[in-house]
């Protein structure tokens, strides 16, 4: 067994046609890292996602990041040649994140690891996981490379043909401390904190350098099974921490690391929230606590009563993303039956009466779904550009393990079984006669339209 065991967690680079920071850090991740170090693991990260690496931008061939507001920002980005698979598509790729040379210098600067853990995010991202991957293995040949997160939990065959680990681990963290004690022996002195979300610390943010916001989860999973979604998947059972726990999250990392900005992660933020994350909004507001929040994965509508928007406005919440998803009514109830129409006009008026300006409230719509006209998307843009909220499309993008996805392998001219790279809402491979990419292109644009007139600074 040995005396101890160090593992290295790597965020790999991105390969796209767009990325942007919203708020975007590798939580899992983190919080694996958090409990191995309370399992007396040595744990080292790297970052090749880092907006601030100082030697990348030394490079000429590298676009530079942008800081935006609330730490968000642009990555650094290479020009890279488009995959085969988007064949003549119109676009710029790009593999966004640090140098390689950056990652080359960085590694060896690290104590030698045990194990290498990567993780892994949108599945048509796996181009840049292969990248990254294949330079750990020329940089540490003789350590096994363990891949985890989205991609390899919703594709994992293709993940192990394609990715360059030598494993695939789909298994959930409570599984985890057998799988690692049988490659290496170790056992860990805190498995009674693997066995459950609540019992787990918080997240190891502090091996990010200068982090500038913390991401929070309050609670896993969605109580919703809706048919383009994979949260179910992902989060099968619904688990909610207690009002303590986020309050002291909140606090540790305010008053530790003196951060100010925090973006809730959760899929179901204020769903049957009154005795969890109600108390310790409440208990901020007693105790003057100077943060902000925003919300990128969406509130549920129905949740926006008076008193809650009230409570969010008071507590700090800064940015606000709705999930309207469409006003037609048949769709609405189709694709999850979350929200009507006349819900969403009553969340807006409650938001409005609460003090939220039209800029701080963001509300996606669905865009290109099987079944979907253009018409009805872009009446949804209308429908809120009156209600005074910022459209953003969210485009369609299919998902194994989603009950949507059966229905569009059928009819998709493009294999998506076989290649995710064919699951880019930006290529948009669902793309059909009565729902073109030029239709994509034009509501994008109308959307973002409608957001200029709100607010001319905003793009």
């Amino acid at each position: 067994m040995p005396r101890e065991l160090h593992i290295l967690l790597v965020n790999p680079w991105i390969t796209d046609f767009a990325a942007y920071d919203l708020w975007a850090k590798p939580l899992g991740l983190l919080q694996l890292g958090a409990l191995l170090r309370e399992g007396g693991c040595r744990v080292s990260f790297l970052d090749c996602l880092n907006r601030h690496d100082p030697d990348t931008t030394l490079h000429p061939e590298v676009l530079p990041g942008v800081d935006r507001h609330y730490g968000t920002g642009r990555y650094p980005r290479m020009p890279l040649p488009k995959p085969k698979a988007y064949g003549d598509f119109s676009r710029y790729y790009y593999r966004y994140g640090i140098h390689p040379q950056s990652l080359r210098g960085l590694v060896p600067s690290l104590p030698n690891p045990d194990l290498i853990w990567v993780t892994s995010m949108m599945t048509h991202w796996y181009p840049g996981v292969q990248q990254t991957i294949a330079e750990l293995r020329a940089l540490l040949p003789e350590v096994p490379i363990w891949l985890g997160g989205i991609y390899a939990r919703l594709c994992p065959e293709h993940a192990r043909q394609h990715s360059g680990a030598d494993r695939i681990v789909t298994a959930s963290p409570a599984r985890l401390p057998a799988l690692v004690n049988g490659a290496t022996g170790f056992t860990f002195g805190n498995l009674h904190q693997w066995q459950s979300y609540e019992a787990h610390p918080p997240p190891a943010l502090d091996l990010i350098p200068g982090f500038q916001y913390a991401p929070i989860l309050a609670s896993l999973g969605c109580p919703y099974r809706c048919p383009y979604c994979a949260s179910h998947v992902l989060a099968p059972a619904r688990e909610q921490r207690t009002a303590a726990a986020i309050y002291d999250e909140f606090v540790h990392w305010h008053q530790n690391h003196g951060i100010v900005d925090f973006a809730f992660y959760d899929d179901a933020l204020l769903l049957n929230a009154e005795s969890t994350l109600r108390p310790a909004l409440e208990r901020i507001c007693r105790e003057g606590l100077r943060v902000r929040f925003h919300t990128p994965n969406a509130l549920h509508i129905r949740a926006l009563t008076p008193e809650w928007c009230a409570l969010l406005k008071e507590s700090g919440f800064t940015t606000l993303r709705l999930g309207l998803e469409t006003t037609q009514p048949h769709h609405q109830k189709e694709w999850g039956g979350k929200v009507e129409s006349e819900m969403f006009a009553k969340a807006m008026a409650n938001l409005k009466a609460s003090g939220f300006a039209s800029t701080q409230i963001g509300v996606y719509l669905l865009c290109g779904l099987p079944g979907q006209s253009p018409g009805e998307v872009e009446d949804s843009i209308a429908v809120v550009r009156e209600a005074g909220g910022q459209p953003y499309l969210a485009e369609y993008s299919p998902l194994p393990g989603t009950s949507m996805w059966s229905q569009v392998r059928s009819t998709c001219v493009y294999d998506i079984a076989a290649e995710p790279l064919y699951h880019n809402n930006s290529f948009f491979a669902c793309r059909r006669p009565d729902f073109t990419y030029e239709d994509l292109v034009r509501l994008k644009e109308l959307a973002r339209q409608a957001r200029r007139r709100a607010s001319p600074s905003m793009t």
